[in-house]
């Protein structure tokens, strides 16, 4: 679980800290500063190319927009507004961090947003 943690902050110091998320009663289209997908696009293409590449693909999830960012042996689901909601389960042998052990299985809608070309 410990690995899991360093693991999360290390995406977080990725990413130069998340963004804030203020609450609306419509979860699909949540008020965030700016776009999160852009900013983190851009702070991944300033970093040292992974193997396999970083991907950020965006879902919906849970009835919002979502992005599965994965790259090296990491996967994390981050809302629109940047906040880490999980590190994901994506494979047979992966376990993720079961705050989203359904993700999976029921997230829909895949769109590839980027990956790095390097």
């Amino acid at each position: 679980m410990n690995r899991i943690i360093v693991i999360c902050l290390s995406w977080l110091l990725l990413l130069g800290g998340a963004t804030s998320c203020s609450s609306t009663n419509d979860a699909a289209a949540p008020s965030c500063a700016g776009n999160f997908a852009d900013t983190l696009i851009e702070q991944l293409k300033q970093k040292p190319k992974q193997t396999p590449a970083a991907e950020v693909t965006q879902y919906t999830y849970r009835y919002q927009i979502v992005y599965l960012v994965t790259g090296g042996n990491t996967s994390y689901v981050f809302d629109a507004c940047g906040q880490v909601i999980c590190s994901a389960a994506m494979g047979a042998n992966s376990t993720g961090d079961g705050r989203c052990p359904d993700f999976a299985a029921t997230a829909t809608n895949p769109q590839l947003i980027w990956r790095d070309p390097r």
